[in-house]
């Protein structure tokens, strides 16, 4: 017996040493008593900050298991009241899943418009124009119903200033020198996206000769729907220098005629060409306007940002002149495009 009650203290003092955690002596509260203040403080900045620590162990562990939106989607937590403010949504994403997702088929954002008083218009360059002007520049209408003033004035062969995402029908393709960055940025951005190098540009500048050799045997095949594809001598914006038509270069040769569609992976082009300075010239649906059939392989240079508010919207460019000519100097047309930008116009 007294050995075992020489014992029992040791065990508990050995108890007590061995025990995880201490609670320091502020925060032992007695509720039976009042509380001091001090105690009340420590022990409410304390809960605080382990709430703090549970909610930061809680997010990072949903985040790596992939159930935060925005690390997952690549989307904005919020969405930006884009309608009402006009200010461009903001993107959340990373550079690296934006890339990921350029491929895929965008829906278009479509630009804004709208006019802008004296004060804004004052801020902007002004460009002036001659009466001698009308008649030139990239935004020039060439149709059925108005000729060309222009007839390979400014014509660069493109087998001397191509890049290597595309190929030509022959070495005597040439177009307007001034869309020639353009077009070799537009196909080496599909080439980094889709890796094709296949696409071919089959037509560039066709002179007045030429057009007239092209659009007799065209009636002499007594086709129909000849005027709907060829256009006459003199009325062909291909005299422009501003329009290629595609074709793909394909190692089976393909079905006859053209084989360039617009689809597929080929549907990027078609609904990004407005951001490089092109449109589609001649659009589905728009037939009795443009007085031709849908051609996905007609590719115009209009110059920036005219395309992207064309692409944007679906309408042609007889549409978006209908659209300039209700403006003037005292009405000013404001656009803002993709990147936030203000053009007037």
């Amino acid at each position: 017996m007294n050995n075992n009650d020489n014992n029992s203290p040791e065990k508990e003092e050995t108890s007590e040493d061995k025990s995880f955690f201490h609670l320091p002596e502020i925060l032992k509260i007695d509720f039976d008593k009042p509380v001091p203040f001090k105690q009340q403080f420590a022990f409410m900045s304390t809960v605080l900050v382990i709430s703090c620590l549970l909610f930061t162990v809680v997010y990072i562990q949903q985040m790596f298991a992939g159930n935060i939106a925005s690390a997952e989607d690549g989307k904005p937590t919020s969405v930006a009241n884009d309608e009402v403010s006009g200010t461009p949504a903001s993107d959340t994403s990373s550079s690296a899943e934006k890339e990921e997702k350029k491929p895929k088929k965008q829906q278009k954002k479509v630009t804004k418009i709208s006019t802008v008083g004296a004060d804004i218009l004052k801020k902007m360059t002004t460009v002036e124009r001659t009466p001698d002007d009308i008649h030139k520049g990239s935004l020039i209408l060439v149709n059925k119903d108005y000729s060309s003033a222009l007839d390979g004035e400014n014509i660069t062969m493109l087998s001397e200033e191509k890049s290597d995402s595309y190929v030509l029908s022959d070495n005597t393709v040439g177009v307007d020198a001034e869309i020639i960055p353009h077009l070799n940025s537009m196909l080496d951005d599909f080439e980094s996206l889709y890796g094709e190098t296949d696409i071919m540009i089959a037509c560039g500048y066709r002179g007045y000769e030429t057009q007239v050799s092209l659009y007799n045997d065209e009636l002499d095949d007594n086709d129909t729907e000849g005027d709907q594809w060829v256009a006459p001598p003199g009325y062909s914006e291909h005299q422009t220098g501003y329009v290629f038509d595609f074709d793909l270069n394909l190692a089976d040769g393909g079905k006859a005629g053209i084989n360039y569609d617009g689809e597929g992976d080929y549907a990027w082009i078609n609904n990004n060409c407005g951001e490089y300075g092109f449109i589609l010239r001649y659009r589905e649906g728009k037939e009795k306007i443009t007085g031709y059939l849908f051609e996905p392989w007609h590719f115009r240079y209009v110059g920036f940002p005219h395309s992207e508010y064309i692409e944007d919207n679906d309408i042609t460019l007889e549409e978006y002149m209908e659209l300039l000519h209700k403006h003037d100097d005292e009405d000013v047309i404001l656009m803002e495009d993709h990147d936030g930008h203000q053009w007037c116009i």
